[in-house]
């Protein structure tokens, strides 16, 4: 099948020799790799020592210090709009009320900003960071994800009790959500009303299955980057294989959203093969997709999606929750509320059930608009690249555009696409300095 040709070997990175180049193999790209191989490949570690609400800040301290040390490090066109959000989300704080509200708004704004360390660091490690290195560490994640994924499947009901969990006082690990990170579930088990028997839905390494699937979304197209990239036989195949065995558990989370991500990533590089008149790739793309479309119907994974929503008025909830958040969004559009807050009415938090809503909520609309603005001129900045294997990677950010106003981004799935994008970015602003 042509989608595992090997004629044409792709380079960790684009042969270049100019002056930017030159400027990235120097200071400037002598960055350690191990901060991101940690914050990356490590995630199975931390993860089972409960330290998900705390490592990707430390790590975050970890590289601004190294950055520091450094003293040289170039901020390439796309990054500014991340810049001037976290300006932005910061002056939103004078917003909050009350001292659970500033305990949620500055864990979040630590995140987001170590989000942005991440990126940054990424752009300026070019030298022991190339693309290959960093698309094995994200294959460690997606393979983490799949691996925790068919264990929620098989162990609904197991928690994970870790170490921090046992040494964090009980006023902490009370909250359901922290609760929840320090010593995790590997499923969320539902019944809603009505319901024969309960629905199974894996969610570890997260706490909730719509975070599996938002993981699912962002780290599919990164292994079928490297099954187009990579000359040796095995590595294509073995990581096929292991995405055919991915659905399983991706099926079993029942998510509608996830399969809509995924379309639209295998939509986008269809259309540039076909702009790029490459018929036998695309055929073996449609061969693909027709071979699951029908297993999913002869499986009676599509039924069994569908019949969820019979006994779970998960739409319904939404459009309730969307209408009351946009209501309060009115009252403060510049700067919103700095940190979601519950609705008594509905019982569910302004603020949640998609990330869009969470950015115009917390922090108004212009954080909204400023998030958007990095991901769309980060999309288009690295429009021209070519390569299959980049083009997959250039449908992250477009999938995350069109799924981010009903899913919710933690901090882990929202670090692996600026790492995509920082890879993308910083490929682009070499190619247009030497050319």
């Amino acid at each position: 099948m042509t989608i595992f040709s090997t004629k044409a070997r792709i380079p960790p990175y684009p042969r270049m020799t100019g002056p930017a180049h030159r400027m990235f193999e120097g200071e400037v790209g002598n960055l350690p790799a191990y901060p991101v191989l940690i914050l990356l490949a490590g995630l199975p570690v931390w993860w089972a020592l409960g330290a998900t609400p705390f490592m990707p800040i430390m790590l975050a301290a970890l590289m601004a210090l190294i950055l520091f040390w450094k003293r040289h490090t170039i901020l390439v066109p796309g990054i500014l709009p991340w810049a001037a959000f976290l300006i932005w989300i910061f002056g939103a704080g004078i917003s909050i009320r009350g001292s659970g509200a500033i305990m949620a708004y500055s864990q979040r704004v630590g995140e987001l900003v170590a989000v942005g360390i991440f990126m940054l660091y990424v752009v300026n490690a070019r030298k022991f960071l190339p693309r290959r290195k960093l698309v094995s560490a994200l294959l460690i994640v997606w393979a983490t994800v799949v691996i925790l994924g068919f264990a929620g499947m098989m162990f609904p009901e197991f928690r994970l009790h870790t170490p921090i969990g046992a040494i964090l006082p009980g006023s902490l690990t009370s909250n359901e959500l922290v609760s929840d990170l320090v010593n995790p579930p590997l499923a969320e088990v539902q019944q809603p009303w009505g319901a024969p028997e309960p629905y199974v839905r894996p969610s570890a390494p997260f706490p909730y299955a719509n975070s599996w699937g938002v993981a699912f979304i962002v780290l599919s197209p990164v292994v079928f980057s490297r099954i187009v990239s990579d000359h040796r036989w095995w590595i294509k195949v073995g990581l096929f294989m292991g995405f055919a065995a991915s659905l399983i558990p991706a099926l079993a989370t029942s998510n509608r959203g996830m399969f809509i991500g995924l379309a639209i990533s295998i939509g986008y590089v269809t259309l540039r093969l076909l702009l790029r008149r490459k018929v036998l790739q695309v055929a073996g793309i449609l061969g693909v997709v027709l071979s699951g479309a029908f297993v999913l119907m002869a499986s009676g994974a599509i039924s069994e999606i569908l019949g969820r929503q019979e006994y779970s008025d998960s739409t319904g909830g939404r459009l309730a929750l969307y209408e009351a958040t946009l209501k309060e969004v009115a009252k403060s559009p510049f700067l919103g509320f700095g940190s979601p807050r519950l609705e008594e009415t509905i019982g569910v938090s302004l603020g949640t059930q998609g990330y869009v809503w969470m950015l115009a909520f917390c922090y108004g609309l212009v954080g909204l608009g400023l998030f958007c603005l990095f991901l769309v001129s980060a999309w288009l900045r690295t429009m021209r690249h070519t390569g299959t294997d980049t083009h997959w990677l250039h449908s992250v950010p477009l999938a995350v555009m069109c799924t981010i106003p009903f899913y919710s981004y933690a901090t882990i799935q929202l670090s692996c696409v600026v790492i995509i994008i920082a890879l993308l970015l910083r490929e682009r602003y070499v190619e247009s300095s030497d050319s």
